[in-house]
């Protein structure tokens, strides 16, 4: 039973409906100029209509000059307050509070982002990250910063917004100033204690100065940076008692900064463990007589409510959690806990597209930024669809035909469902992948959707069944070269260690293949093995992974011991060794007890001509396509289903 998590609590004089709050996320959804988009309202809205108690705004820009991303949202000019009315009277149509969160980059930029300017910092302190060398800020732009922050806040209450959250974490600018890991001045913004808050000091009273004393004004901080010379706890201790002194209506514990380690990151991955900021978030709020939110690896509402009661903090961010399902909250609230589509700290979706320039969105949640594509309506003509194939993609592709009136009927020729990601699941750290299974086959039961496991589509099914549709969704199988010994006795492939389907023997083992597949396998076997080799025919190894979970995998493998040969090319496999060619062409051997085939996948799509044969609506999605990740796969199914 959930005691806390429905319970309305105040951020100043602003009433929260509930603990549940959406923490600023970048999604990238906006104009270049910082106007306000129809796509970012119905990205927010959904949340809204979700019943989360609070949404705070991905960091508005304060300038035009004061962007980390290409497509954020801004409050430095007039024209900009009428799309946030807009935003403001959507969201409240839903008893929701909304607060804008303003923010400078600092040097966490790059020109190409920020109208070809240089970033500006504390100290001229390259980011790790972003690569682009900022040059110092000078007194008179800091007073000009100041003013700025003034003069957006001013126009966020005029836009209706119900609080302002100023980033004062993650390493951006405010943030620059509070660490000596990147503030090193000698004048007074910079040294002893006093100095480096001056900015933020000036920043809050240039703010209650715009909007008075009675409107909500909270603070989010990095509690440890995780860094060499970076704040600490003790640092944020001093720090929070001085913003309670100040004033500010709550406080917003996170952790990081660009340049922290992977597993302390801001938005940190599968492998970091849940709440791990609750524990200094419970010692802010011995110190401070204002609220505290605490936010980071935190997306069950059951967790949630045990953090409240065991009284950690007032609130709970959860930010992945309100991508992975707007709706959480409503569910959560109802019972339905099986239902909830959990985060699975996979950064496919939140993080890759942000690496790579575009906007966020989510594995398990194809929707995220594309709400205002489609309401979801019912179909005016329904159709008999049978979707073949139940790992991600087709049921994705079985959930979103049927939530929109088609009928549905899902085929599996194996005895589970998951495909892929059922075995995805095995490897340390990554168990939660198993959640988004295991809701998906929920939501199907509940949408009175067939779901035949252990059955074989054939031309008669086909023949019989008479479907108006068909989504093929057959995935992708082990990838088998013809390499001389591949079909020896001591050889299995890597979804069948995992799975346990093989027991892997005492003695050596070669991981034959240094992609996610191979890495992860070759880690998975450390549990029960001790002398395993990992052999990649590229430079390195993990290279098809997202780049924050590979490094951390690196980083697990070589703690683990696993010898790892790469430009590495294996020749034969025999009872005792594998031969493979090294990078000078040298024929070398390793021994081998056991060899885990890792090669990869290939697309497997039997079916495709046949169904042709008797229905002309057919499409094809996921691995059946081309083997690939996740991602793709559950975004086909998803728009496969719409296209029907």
């Amino acid at each position: 039973m959930m005691t806390e998590l429905f319970t309305p609590a105040k951020i100043g004089n602003c009433e929260i409906p509930n603990r549940l709050i959406v923490p600023a996320m970048v999604m990238n959804l906006c104009t270049e100029d910082g106007m306000i988009t129809e796509r970012y309202i119905r990205y927010i809205e959904e949340k809204a209509k979700g019943g989360w108690g609070m949404i705070i705004t991905e960091d508005y820009a304060v300038n035009e000059n004061a962007k980390g991303y290409q497509f954020i949202p801004g409050l430095y000019r007039d024209d900009q307050i009428e799309g946030n009315k807009k935003l403001t009277e959507t969201v409240h149509q839903y008893d929701t509070k909304l607060f804008c969160q303003m923010y400078h980059p600092g040097r966490q930029s790059k020109h190409a982002v920020n109208g070809n300017v240089q970033p500006i910092a504390p100290s001229a302190i390259k980011d790790p990250f972003c690569m682009d060398l900022p040059r110092e800020i000078t007194i008179e732009e800091i007073h000009q910063i100041v003013r700025d922050f003034g003069a957006a806040a001013r126009r966020a209450k005029e836009a209706g917004f119900d609080g302002i959250e100023i980033h004062a974490a993650h390493g951006y600018l405010i943030s620059e100033f509070l660490s000596p890991f990147t503030n090193k001045r000698v004048d007074e913004y910079g040294g002893c204690f006093d100095n480096r808050t001056r900015i933020l000091d000036e920043i809050y009273a240039e703010i209650r100065e715009n909007v008075g004393t009675d409107f909500p004004v909270q603070v989010r901080i990095s509690a440890n940076e995780y860094l060499l010379g970076g704040r600490t706890e003790a640092d944020t201790y001093e720090l929070v008692r001085h913003l309670d002194e100040l004033g500010v209506d709550a406080i917003h514990v996170s952790n990081g900064m660009y340049a922290s380690p992977v597993i302390r990151q801001i938005i940190a991955p599968m492998y970091t463990e849940h709440a791990f900021n609750m524990d200094v978030a419970e010692q802010i709020k011995k110190l401070v007589s204002c609220p505290v939110i605490v936010t980071n690896r935190i997306n069950d509402p059951k967790m949630a409510d045990t953090i409240l009661k065991m009284g950690k903090a007032d609130f709970i961010g959860m930010g992945r959690g309100s991508l992975a399902d707007p709706y959480l909250p409503q569910k959560a609230k109802n019972g339905q806990f099986s239902n909830i589509r959990y985060c699975i700290g996979c950064l496919q979706g939140c993080e890759a597209g942000l690496l790579a320039g575009t906007c966020a969105t989510c594995l398990v949640n194809p929707r995220v930024g594309r709400e205002y594509e489609n309401p979801m309506a019912k179909t005016d003509a329904p159709k008999k669809v049978m979707v073949i194939g139940g790992g991600p993609a087709g049921l994705m592709a079985a959930e979103t035909a049927a939530k929109i009136g088609h009928s549905v009927t899902v085929y599996e020729a194996q005895k589970n469902l998951g495909g892929q990601f059922r075995s995805a699941a095995y490897p340390l750290g990554k168990g939660e992948l198993s959640t988004f299974v295991s809701s998906l086959a929920k939501s199907l039961k509940d949408l009175n959707v067939p779901v035949n496991t252990g059955t074989e589509v054939t031309e008669e099914l086909i023949q019989t069944e008479k479907p108006d549709a068909i989504i093929i969704a057959t995935g992708a199988k082990p990838l088998v070269l013809p390499i001389p010994g591949m079909d020896g006795d001591n050889v299995v492939t890597a979804e069948d260690v995992l799975l346990g389907n093989v027991d892997v023997k005492p003695g050596p083992v070669v991981v034959c293949g240094g992609g996610e597949v191979g890495g992860e396998t070759a880690h998975f076997l450390t549990q029960t093995c001790h002398d395993i080799t990992l052999i990649e025919m590229r430079s390195d190894i993990l290279n098809d992974m997202m780049p924050l979970t590979r490094m951390c995998l690196v980083d697990y493998i070589k703690e683990s011991g696993i010898k790892v040969l790469t430009d590495a090319r294996v020749q034969s496999i025999s009872t005792e060794k594998v031969a493979y060619s090294d990078e000078n062409g040298e024929v070398r051997e390793v021994p081998a007890a056991t060899v885990v085939s890792a090669f990869g996948y290939k697309a497997y799509n039997p079916l495709e001509d046949i169904a042709r044969k008797y229905c002309e609506n057919v499409t094809v999605v996921g691995g059946a396509v081309k083997a690939g990740n996740a991602m793709t796969a559950v975004r086909e199914g998803y728009e496969a289903a719409l296209a029907l």
